[in-house]
This record gives C-alpha cells, sequence and structure tokens, in this order.
C-alpha cells in the first residue's frame, strides 16, 4: 500500500512528462537541419522550451546563456517532481540529482581557477543557487586551494577536496580534485539508496549502479590514456557502489603494459564491447556505456510502475535530452558534419 500512496499521483504525472520529451523523429530533423536557426525551430513545439528557443530564433544566439536555460529547465522539471513526492526519504534522491548539476559547477569553477585565465564567470556559471550558498566569484579568484575549502566550509564539497589537497599539490592536477567530489558525491547518493524500501533499493541500486560503472570505466580509461597512471594510484579513484566494476576484478586484470587489461578488468556482462572499442574515440566508449544505461533505464519504465525506477528514469532521460540538444546546437555552431554529429548524440 505504501507504493501506491507514494508513487500514484507521481507516476501519473511523469507518464505525462515522458511525453514532452523530444521525440526521435524531430531529434533527426534537428541533425539534419540547416542551422542552429532551423533547429531550434523545430523545438517551438515543446512548451517548456519555447521561451529558450525565442532567444535563438529572434536574433544572435547565446550559447553560454542557451546551455544555462536548458540546464535551468532541468532543475525546475526535477524541482516539480520533488514537490510531487510525499515521503522524506524519495525526496532526498531528488535533492540529490539536483546537487549533481552543483557538483558539475564547482569542478568547471575548479578548472577556470586553475588555468588562471580571465573569463567572464556568468558564461560558465548559474547566477542562481542550486543546493548550496557557493561564491564561485571568490572561489575563481581565491588565492590558493586553503581559501577555496575554507570557502566551501559550510557544503559538503569541504571535505572532498580537502581529502585531495595534498595529491592535487604534489601533482598539480585538478583531476584530483574532480575525482573526489564525484567519489563523495556518489557515497553519498548510495547512502541515501540504501535506506529505501526493498524493491525501491534494489531498482535504485541498479540504475545508480550502471551509473558508476560508467564513471568508473571513464575514469579508468583516461587515466591510463591521458594520466598514465600506475595501478595502485588507479584503484585508488574507483568509486564504490557500482552495479559490475569494483576494485577486485579492476586489480585482477590490470598491469602496466597498456589499455587491453583495462578492458579486461571492465568488459563484464552489459559491458563486454568495451574490448572492441577500447583503442577508439572516447566519445564512442562514453556514448556505448550510455546505451547500457538508457536500456535499463528504459526497462525500469516498462515494469512495475510504482517504484522508484519510474522517477530515476524520468530525470535520467530528461538531463540525457539536454545534453544531446545543447551538444547538438554547439555542433550546427561550429559546422560539424552529420557524421561526426551523430557520434556526439548519445541514445535516448
Amino acid at each position: 500500500m505504501r507504493e501506491l500512496s507514494t508513487y500514484a499521483f507521481i507516476n501519473a504525472k511523469i507518464r505525462a512528462m515522458l511525453s514532452f520529451l523530444i521525440s526521435q523523429e524531430v531529434f533527426l530533423k534537428m541533425i539534419d537541419a540547416q542551422d542552429i536557426y532551423d533547429a531550434a525551430e523545430l523545438l517551438k513545439g515543446y512548451p517548456h522550451y519555447k521561451e529558450i528557443v525565442e532567444c535563438v530564433v529572434k536574433g544572435r544566439p547565446d550559447y553560454s546563456l542557451f546551455e544555462k536555460q536548458f540546464i535551468k529547465n532541468d532543475l525546475n522539471a526535477y524541482k516539480n517532481i520533488y514537490k510531487s513526492l510525499p515521503a522524506k526519504i524519495e525526496r532526498k534522491l531528488i535533492e540529490d540529482f539536483i546537487e549533481k548539476y552543483e557538483v558539475e559547477q564547482l569542478k568547471t569553477a575548479l578548472r577556470i581557477w586553475h588555468k588562471k585565465v580571465p573569463v567572464a564567470i556568468s558564461d560558465y556559471i548559474l547566477e542562481e543557487r542550486i543546493s548550496f550558498a557557493i561564491d564561485y566569484k571568490k572561489i575563481i579568484y581565491a588565492p590558493n586551494i586553503e581559501e577555496i575549502i575554507f570557502l566551501l566550509d559550510d557544503t559538503p564539497y569541504r571535505k572532498p577536496i580537502l581529502n585531495a589537497r595534498e595529491k592535487f599539490k604534489k601533482e598539480g592536477s585538478v583531476f584530483y580534485l574532480e575525482a573526489c567530489l564525484d567519489a563523495d558525491y556518489y557515497s553519498r547518493l548510495v547512502s541515501d539508496i540504501s535506506l529505501l524500501s526493498g524493491r525501491d533499493m534494489e531498482i535504485a541500486k541498479k540504475i545508480i549502479g550502471i551509473q558508476i560503472d560508467n564513471q568508473n570505466i571513464n575514469w579508468l580509461i583516461k587515466m591510463r590514456k591521458y594520466y598514465n597512471l600506475p595501478a595502485g594510484e588507479m584503484l585508488e579513484w574507483v568509486i564504490s557502489g557500482g552495479n559490475r566494476i569494483d576494485k577486485d576484478n579492476i586489480a585482477k586484470f590490470y598491469t602496466i603494459n597498456g589499455l587491453g587489461n583495462i578492458a579486461e578488468s571492465v568488459a563484464l556482462g552489459p559491458y563486454l564491447r568495451i574490448k572492441d572499442l577500447i583503442e577508439e574515440n572516447i566519445s564512442l566508449i562514453e556514448n556505448f556505456l550510455h546505451e547500457v544505461l538508457i536500456k535499463e533505464v528504459k526497462k525500469a519504465l516498462s515494469g512495475y510502475p510504482f517504484t522508484i525506477g519510474t522517477v530515476l528514469s524520468y530525470m535520467i532521460l530528461k538531463n540525457s535530452e539536454t545534453r544531446n540538444v545543447v551538444s547538438l546546437l554547439y555542433a550546427k555552431k561550429l559546422g560539424i558534419s552529420k557524421e561526426e554529429l551523430m557520434s556526439l548524440v548519445k541514445t535516448i
């Protein structure tokens, strides 16, 4: 009975919201469009995007504003879901999904800070508060990492940045700051999932576990390709809570002799194709991993409706849609060919 009382209303609402996601037919037309104006015109039939695309159709597009408006649209949808859930535990997961946008924003601010190149902060950072009160301008112009830690004192981000401080100072790479932020975020998310009821916990663990697997596989490939980290150090950055990928199976297969051994360690179950893609462009690997996630999401949507799976699935699909549309419109700006564009677009 609790499942019905918790999810009856939100399930109906989510089903309606799913109908407003961009159809595959419209998205293919956007890919074929001559320019950003023709592509944006195709979105005017979607009420939640109408105001966003009008600024593109009427004049010279502001791409940074455009991207931020799409992110705001995601956040508004998530907040709408949050208000429709009666239970505190389920609401906390929505807060977690909202917070991920802030984690990404903080990582962007750290990259800008580290490069020490003057930028228009408003081009990269949302002005409104997402989850916590963070002064991004002060972070970007902070004199050192200690000052950033101080500025994050009243947020959950202080601890991971503090934990990564010495490694960052030794290596001089923000990779370590970003990796710690991600690991901490997923640790807190997995902890919140453990508070759900049996069926909800099982479904959420599966979906979020695949997201963690994707994050781990991406990190491992990038660490080996671009940072050439030794095995022991790579294992330090494996995020716990994955569906298939953990430190044990990575340690079992990894040697210092090349990427192929990483492929062996992660090419398990649904990730078998990684063996064939390991030497390919990283975007092709990311697209494949995303396909695995979307397959699980659609499985959750087609199953028993009164679970957290319906809610999580919609939020993942909405985020995927935003990433696809923003990537497509930037590609139109840069004049990228249809073939190249297809490799950037992720399955939804």
